[in-house]
């Protein structure tokens, strides 16, 4: 009986042990001002619009969500009707108020190692607030030219591209077989020993 009591707290440790290790981690964001020139040489898309804060949320390595975006209107590069788009963790809060007052984004995308969706250059900096056509978030000029110069509109979304979820199903499918694999292993050699 006591060995028994001692095997389940061998695999309770073992089962919590693996829960920490795959635990997400937090991040604490502060980001350097850039000038509006470099944010806009480092994107490689421009776009005005909103984010759909309703939709399913997409995880990253690093402290940017991906969430749907609905493009108006292209600047530089190529986007669709509807794009993910990430936002860093500690702006969603400000930025849902900010669009629930009518408030748009002229967002500066770019692609990081982190993240498999266009992500925002250098956090906030790449978010430049729009409400009624003007520019509300500083350097009006710089930003300004860019809301005024020549846009296009966006292309219609050919086929859902969310091929990223199977993966993620697969990857989580496997660690738990491979977890539960290595708990049968364990009761058998600790059973194997009690004889």
């Amino acid at each position: 009986m006591i060995e028994g009591k001692k095997t389940m707290r061998k695999v309770f440790f073992i089962l919590f042990a693996l829960l920490l290790a795959g635990g997400s981690s937090s991040f604490a964001t502060k980001w350097l001002e850039l000038n509006p020139e470099m944010v806009e040489s480092r994107s490689q898309v421009i776009v005005l619009g909103t984010y759909n804060f309703k939709s399913k949320q997409k995880s990253s390595k690093g402290n940017f969500y991906g969430r749907q975006f609905q493009v108006e209107k292209v600047y530089k590069g190529k986007a669709t009707e509807t794009i993910t788009a990430g936002i860093d963790v500690y702006d969603k809060g400000w930025a849902e108020e900010y669009q629930q007052d009518g408030g748009k984004f002229l967002l500066f995308l770019e692609k990081t190692k982190e993240a498999r969706f266009l992500v925002p250059v250098a956090g906030p900096n790449g978010m430049v607030q729009v409400q009624d056509g003007r520019i509300l978030s500083g350097h009006e000029g710089f930003y300004g030219k860019i809301l005024s110069g020549e846009a296009r509109t966006p292309s219609r979304a050919e086929s859902n591209n969310d091929g990223g979820h199977l993966l993620e199903a697969l990857l989580f499918s496997l660690t738990g077989l491979i977890t539960f694999l290595l708990i049968i292993r364990f009761l058998a050699t600790e059973k194997a020993k009690s004889y």
